[in-house]
């Protein structure tokens, strides 16, 4: 039996790690059997946390090698200038009207973090300073049971077969207005096998996957917003309410997450840091 205490979520997706406190050092066993469970239920829970910024840079640590936050210098929101370089800065707090965080406001169509760079990182850890009283909600979906329920005319479309993703910075739905110059494009495979354990995961999401090579345009999209359609089905998904003090891990290779909307007239400040991915999608 396992040191570590944890409860599911939800019947596909999420498991609370109990018992934990990210503060302090995390001894590599125990480590490596939260990294287990991470993969086997694609997020992560540690409720009840108390971190500095530092504290989450060392705690994400021990799951792997972080990443930088991925925003050329001229699109980093003027709040990431008081933040550890590691540490994206999510809120919609405003200063002289403009925010001084990334993805401030409303909700966000369900993707991958990263699909649009050539390496993208393996995992995400999000942490709550402030949350609103209601809505914000952040929704996964675990792709590994999707793809083993997909249905067989559809696993013959994506099957061996590569997706261009898109994204430009600070989008939030596909054409938004309130995107950023900067933009990230990058080829990869529609299903992606997971280099920890192996299985086959639908790497494919409405945000930011753009076209289906070697399809029509037409017969692509159709294709894909079908997909859509399925990787979003309710039996997959867990809805994470969030508390102040949460800290949520998630990876990047196996699920897809979305935001709900939140009042705008409430403070939402999250802490996000991201670990480097260690081989391209296969």
């Amino acid at each position: 039996m396992g040191k570590v205490e944890f409860t599911k979520l939800s019947q596909h997706t999420g498991a609370e790690i109990k018992g934990v406190d990210l503060r302090r050092p995390i001894e590599p066993d125990i480590a490596r059997e939260i990294y287990d469970i991470f993969v086997e239920h694609c997020v992560v829970l540690f409720r009840d946390q108390d971190l500095t910024q530092d504290d989450l840079v060392r705690a994400t640590a021990n799951f792997g090698d972080l990443a930088d936050p991925g925003r050329p210098p001229e699109f980093r929101p003027v709040g990431m200038e008081k933040m550890n370089p590691q540490i994206m800065l999510i809120t919609n707090i405003r200063e002289d009207g403009k925010p001084i965080g990334a993805l401030p406001d409303g909700e966000m169509w369900f993707h991958h973090d990263t699909i649009h760079r050539e390496l993208p990182t393996k995992a995400t850890m999000l942490y709550s300073v402030a949350v609103p009283t209601f809505g914000g909600e952040t929704v996964f979906s675990n792709l590994f049971a999707a793809y083993k329920e997909l249905p067989d005319d559809l696993r013959a479309k994506i099957d061996g077969r590569m997706a261009r993703n898109a994204f430009s910075f600070n989008s939030t739905y596909k054409d938004d207005p309130n995107a950023v110059a900067a933009r990230n494009e990058a080829i990869h495979p529609a299903v992606r096998t997971h280099e920890d354990n192996g299985r086959k995961a639908i790497y494919l999401n409405r945000l930011m996957s753009q076209q289906l090579i070697g399809l029509p345009e037409d017969e692509s999209q159709a294709v894909l917003d079908r997909i859509f359609d399925h990787i979003e089905q309710p039996k997959y998904l867990y809805e994470h309410q969030w508390r102040k003090g949460d800290a949520l891990m998630w990876d990047n290779r196996s699920s897809i997450h979305a935001r709900k909307d939140f009042p705008a007239d409430q403070i939402r400040l999250m802490w996000r840091t991201v670990i480097k991915g260690t081989q391209r999608p296969v």
